[in-house]
C-alpha cells in the first residue's frame, strides 16, 4: 500500500502539482506542500464528497485535522478514520476516541504518566498510532504500553518517543494475541529482548527504533542482538545506548553484533565498540546511510577494507574519539555527503575522500583546526581542476535523540 501511495506521489510532483520540501538523506521525499490553488480546489472537490471540510460544518468526515480546541465532540463523527491531534498538549489521554472504531490513524502530543489505556484495544481497525509526548517533557520520561497491544493486528506504524512493550507472553492475560504480520515500523521501544519468538510476532517489520538503558548489572547478550539478522524485511535501524545516571562507565556491546542484508539506513549511538568490528557493518550490500554518533565505535585508527560500503551515500560521525582515518581512492564509490561534529582528536580528512567521483559535500561542525584544513585542502584541489563539485560546510548541528521527527 505504501509502495503503490508514493508512486501517486511522485507522479504529483513529476506533474508540478505537489512540490518537494524536505529530502531524506537517502534520497526519498521527506516534506512537501501544494500550491495555493490546489489547495482550494482540494478543500472545495473534498466538502462535496463529504471527505473533509470545516469543523463547524463536519458531520460524517473521513479526515479532520484538529487545533487547540476541545475535542469531545469528536464522537459526533461515527465515520472518523485520520485524527491528526499533534498540536494539542493533551494531559491525560482522550478516552473519547476509543469509541471512534473506525479510526485507521492516530496523532497525538500525550505526555503519558501512566500506563497508556488498554482500551486502545477496542479501535480494531487501527493501522498507525503516534504519540508524542511533548517538547517541554524530559526526554527521559518513559511510557508503558498495554499487553492488548499484541491483539491489534492491522497496526502497520507504532511510534512513541520512549515506551517499554510487553513481550507477547504477557498478553495472554485477559486473552489471546495474534502476530502482527502488517507491523512495519516500531520504534523507540526500551530494552526489549529480541527473542525468536518475539520476531515470530512482527515478521515484517521494516523500520525500528530501539533504546538501551546499562545498569551495570544486566548483560547486553541479553538483548540477543545477533537476532536482528533474522529481522529478514528490515531496512531501517536506530539503536541507541547509553549508561544511566549512576553508571559511570557504560561496557561495550559484544562483536556477536549482527544485522540483516536489507538493511539501507543504520544509526548507532553509544555502542563503544572497535573500530576493528566495523565490517559487520561494511558487509552490508544494501547500506545507503550510515550515522554513528556518540562514541558509537571507539579506538584511534580505523581502516577501511576493499569491498566495504559500495551502495554508501552519507556517512556521518558525531563524537568521537578517532584520530586517524585510512581511506583509499577505491574505497567508499558512492559517498556523496560526509558529515563529521565533534571529532575534536580527529586529525584530517584522508586525501582519499576527495578523489570520490560521487562526493558532493562534507559537513563540519565542531571539529580541530587540522581537519578543517584538510576539507578546505580537498576543495581547492577541486578548484584547480576546473571543478566546483565539492561544497564544504561549516555550521552548528543540533542533534536530538528523542524526537518523533528524528526518529526514523
Amino acid at each position: 500500500m505504501e509502495e503503490v501511495a508514493e508512486e501517486y506521489l511522485k507522479d504529483l510532483v513529476d506533474r508540478n502539482l505537489i512540490l518537494v520540501r524536505e529530502w531524506s538523506c537517502s534520497g526519498e521525499i521527506k516534506t512537501c506542500s501544494i500550491h495555493d490553488i490546489l489547495r482550494d480546489f482540494c478543500l472545495i472537490k473534498s466538502t462535496l464528497e463529504k471527505f473533509i471540510s470545516d469543523v463547524e460544518y463536519l458531520q460524517e468526515s473521513m479526515t479532520i485535522f484538529v487545533n487547540p480546541i476541545d475535542v469531545h465532540f469528536i464522537t459526533n463523527f461515527r465515520l472518523l478514520r485520520v485524527l491528526d491531534a499533534l498540536t494539542i498538549r493533551f494531559q491525560e489521554f482522550p478516552v473519547e476516541i476509543v469509541e471512534l472504531v473506525t479510526l485507521r490513524y492516530i496523532a497525538l502530543t500525550y505526555w503519558m504518566k501512566h500506563r497508556f489505556p488498554a482500551s486502545i484495544a477496542k479501535l480494531c481497525n487501527l493501522e498507525t498510532l503516534i504519540v508524542n509526548p511533548g517538547k517541554f517533557r524530559s526526554i527521559f520520561n518513559t511510557s508503558f504500553l498495554p499487553p492488548e497491544i499484541w491483539k491489534m493486528s492491522r497496526l502497520r506504524h507504532l511510534l512513541f518517543v520512549r515506551s517499554y512493550l510487553p513481550y507477547p507472553t504477557d498478553a495472554l492475560i485477559g486473552g489471546s494475541f495474534v502476530p502482527l504480520e502488517n507491523l512495519q515500523t516500531l520504534g523507540n521501544v526500551i530494552n526489549f529482548r529480541w527473542t525468536k519468538e518475539v520476531l515470530e510476532m512482527m515478521p515484517n517489520l521494516k523500520k525500528l527504533v530501539v533504546s538501551y538503558e546499562h545498569d551495570g548489572r544486566t548483560e547486553w547478550s541479553s538483548y540477543c542482538f545477533d537476532n536482528f539478522v533474522h529481522l529478514h524485511q528490515l531496512e531501517v535501524l536506530k539503536c541507541i545506548f547509553f549508561a544511566k545516571c549512576y553508571i559511570k562507565y557504560q561496557d561495550p556491546l559484544p562483536v556477536n553484533f549482527d544485522f540483516p542484508q536489507k538493511l539501507k539506513r543504520l544509526s548507532l549511538s553509544g555502542c563503544r565498540i572497535s573500530w576493528k568490528n566495523m565490517t559487520v557493518v561494511g558487509s552490508l550490500s544494501n547500506l545507503e546511510v550510515l550515522k554513528l554518533k556518540f562514541h558509537a565505535f571507539e579506538g584511534p585508527v580505523w581502516e577501511l577494507n576493499d569491498g566495504e560500503f559500495r551502495r554508501l551515500k552519507l556517512l556521518l560521525i558525531h563524537m568521537t574519539d578517532l584520530e586517524h582515518w585510512k581511506v583509499e581512492k577505491t574505497h567508499l564509490p558512492s559517498l556523496q555527503r560526509l558529515s563529521l561534529s565533534y571529532c575534536y582528536n580527529l586529525v584530517e580528512i584522508p586525501s582519499g575522500i576527495g578523489k570520490i567521483p560521487a562526493l558532493e559535500e562534507i559537513e563540519l561542525c565542531e571539529c580541530s583546526t587540522s581537519l578543517v584544513t584538510s576539507a578546505r585542502v580537498i576543495k581547492r584541489g577541486h578548484w584547480k581542476l576546473g571543478s566546483d563539485r565539492i561544497r564544504v560546510s561549516l555550521f552548528p548541528l543540533v542533534l536530538s535523540l528523542y524526537t518523533l521527527s528524528s526518529m526514523l
